[in-house]
């Protein structure tokens, strides 16, 4: 089993959490610990019996701590391969001993980097040097070391220690997070160097990732997929599941989609949308969350069945007694009472989720381009009504702000080119994914038409300018009270007199809201 015996260790923390349950595991090992400046002082202050490198080396620590742990004595110690004759007759004739243990965490680059106030200097002189060189040491010779990066180690550390079961697997994988913690770390540095702080987009994009779940396939049943966390980062899901079977990779993609629609409405109403191959096909205001949630089927009382629901609120008893007569791949809530996890809970397959709202906004989208990237900042939203212009002579009415509010938010996540109708209420029609914006609208019409929803005084959102006044003239016809759509057409005065011509008010947002 190749167990590794612990007699001596170094012991140089930034990151003290820990640190002294550990000293004192292996102190009552009888192991020889020798440790640097703040974590010697601190060890010293807990009683823990423990040796200073710089006695070990014959040299003071210098530089305010620069020039510390760089000697000789403490790499070949920790480098020295023990079944290696040669590195062993070496040592001796040093007169060095060999680590079993190198304990070292690094200076929170990134925590001082990240922050607003933190000067060049102040960031330069977080940038570890004598840290990393220890745990690469170590990390290459697994074979005779263990080494340890992270507070979250040390309690199976630990009991390993207590059980002499420090095998060869468990140091080898202990090394394979050196480099993974290493790599993070010094491509933060890097950026740093190349100025991403500053820059628009990254000069240099480093993403590291460890694969967390093998999914069962991907988009289709003949491609593999996976899911892979950040390195070094907990609390990254980005939803919690309560109940059903493994969740798909598209149901993945889909709950995602589900969820911004959600986040984007920002309504302190009940607001429930019906996702299905990420389009919205529903979505609903009502005074309970079962209202929303028929008025959202009302819209498309087809194409919801087998996809995503999503909704603001708790899922109660009332709702839930709703949700389990349809086939529904997923719900997600902010949580569920008690009694409704136990009606939802009857149906084995569906699966249950609550969003974790800290881990589902990112910075930048990210697509692959052959072996490249493309990337590009992720469109964020932030009082954006304050822009919006009304460059019509009629106005909207109160009842029609909400309807013309609610089709804007909910178009910015219909894939291009796309039309929504709404209402006060909901969703009356959409057109999704076409190549012309007047076939868009014709779709959307279709839609509401198919539903028995009524068309006339809704408000029509369009996620990009009209290049023609065909989609104008075609809404009058429905009746169709108001548009909110970015403007920015050479044709824009011919659109804006269309909708004087009809008593159809435009406001233009000046934002395009292209979904590919």
């Amino acid at each position: 089993m190749n167990n590794l015996k612990i007699k001596r260790a170094i012991l140089s923390v930034f990151n003290k959490e820990g640190i002294i349950s550990l000293a004192k595991a292996l102190e009552k090992q009888n192991v020889e610990i020798y440790s640097t400046g703040g974590t010697l002082k601190k060890l010293k202050e807990d009683g823990i019996e423990v040796k200073s490198i710089s006695s070990l080396i014959d040299f003071p620590e210098i530089m305010g701590g620069r020039v510390k742990t760089l000697h000789p004595k403490i790499f070949a110690g920790i480098l020295a391969d023990k079944k290696n004759e040669e590195h062993l007759n070496d040592l001796s004739s040093v007169s060095i001993s060999p680590f079993d243990l190198v304990v070292v965490n690094l200076y929170d680059f990134s925590k001082v980097y990240k922050s607003a106030n933190s000067t060049e200097n102040e960031i330069v002189e977080m940038i570890d040097i004598g840290g990393p060189s220890m745990l690469r040491a170590a990390a290459k010779n697994f074979n005779s070391v263990t080494v340890l990066t992270d507070p979250t180690q040390y309690l199976e550390f630990i009991q390993k220690l207590e059980n002499n079961e420090i095998d060869l697997s468990y140091r080898k994988n202990l090394a394979g997070q050196v480099f993974q913690h290493t790599t993070k770390y010094d491509a933060e540095i890097a950026g740093f160097f190349a100025g991403n702080k500053d820059a628009d987009l990254p000069e240099l994009y480093f993403q590291g990732y460890e694969k967390s779940k093998t999914l069962p396939y991907g988009e289709n049943p003949d491609q593999k997929a996976a899911i892979y966390k950040p390195l070094s980062k907990d609390n990254w899901e980005p939803f919690q599941q309560l109940h059903g079977k493994k969740i798909s990779y598209n149901n993945y993609v889909d709950c995602l989609a589900a969820y911004k629609i959600i986040q984007d409405l920002e309504f302190d109403e009940p607001v429930v949308a019906n996702i299905k191959h990420t389009n919205p096909c529903g979505v609903g205001v009502g005074k309970t969350a079962k209202e929303a949630y028929l008025r959202a089927v009302k819209a498309d009382s087809t194409s919801y069945f087998g996809g995503i629901v999503c909704t603001n609120k708790p899922v109660n008893l009332e709702f839930a007694e709703e949700l389990k007569k349809s086939f529904l791949e997923c719900i997600i809530a902010p949580s569920y009472k008690d009694e409704s996890l136990k009606v939802l809970q009857k149906k084995k397959n569906i699966r249950l989720l609550i969003a974790n709202e800290n881990t589902l906004n990112s910075d930048y989208v990210v697509k692959n381009y052959g072996s490249g990237l493309l990337i590009q900042e992720m469109q964020k939203f932030n009082n954006e009504y304050l822009q919006w212009k009304l460059v019509t002579e009629t106005q909207p009415s109160k009842e029609l702000k909400k309807a013309m509010n609610l089709g804007w938010n909910i178009v910015k996540n219909v894939k291009s080119n796309a039309i929504v109708l709404a209402d006060s209420t909901g969703v009356v029609g959409i057109g999704a994914g076409q190549m012309s914006r007047v076939d868009a609208l014709k779709i959307a019409i279709r839609k509401a038409q198919e539903a028995g929803l009524t068309i006339a005084n809704c408000v029509l959102a369009s996620d990009a300018f009209f290049p023609f006044r065909d989609s104008i003239d075609l809404a009058s016809e429905y009746n169709i009270s108001g548009v909110i759509q970015p403007g920015g057409s050479i044709k824009d005065n011919e659109v804006i007199n269309a909708c004087n011509e009809h008593k159809i008010f435009m406001m233009f947002t000046g934002r395009r809201v292209f979904n590919h």
